[in-house]
């Protein structure tokens, strides 16, 4: 298989914090955008940013990765997110990002992957 049939062109999503601690104290799920697929550098930054607590780069990345419905950042410069919406956002990242891996093909013979 050609490797440029796995080429495709980031795509916007919406996220859903759902958490129920959240739900409760927010009264509603909180959304965001961010797209479905990042490049290299950006990818393991985030990971290593968020394993070995870098706190200032896992915000920064944040405000670039947190976005509106219309791709732009959600966040002003001057601004930051209560730190229980920030912690579930950038679970929900990871979790993004994490999967972003291989959700471009789909395996055609021998055992299927979960």
């Amino acid at each position: 298989m050609n490797i440029k049939e796995f080429a495709a062109k980031p795509k916007l999503i919406e996220l859903k914090i759902t958490d129920p601690a959240l739900l409760e104290k927010y009264g509603e799920e909180i959304t965001f955008f961010t797209y479905d697929v990042v490049g290299m550098s950006t990818y393991f930054d985030f990971f290593d940013a968020r394993q070995k607590g870098q706190f200032d780069n896992l915000g920064k990345m944040m405000k670039q990765m947190i976005l509106d419905d219309k791709g732009k950042p959600a966040l002003a410069e001057d601004e930051d997110l209560p730190i229980d919406i920030a912690a579930a956002a950038v679970n929900l990242l990871g979790e993004v990002l994490g999967k972003s891996q291989s959700k471009t093909s789909t395996q055609k013979s021998g055992r299927q992957r979960k």
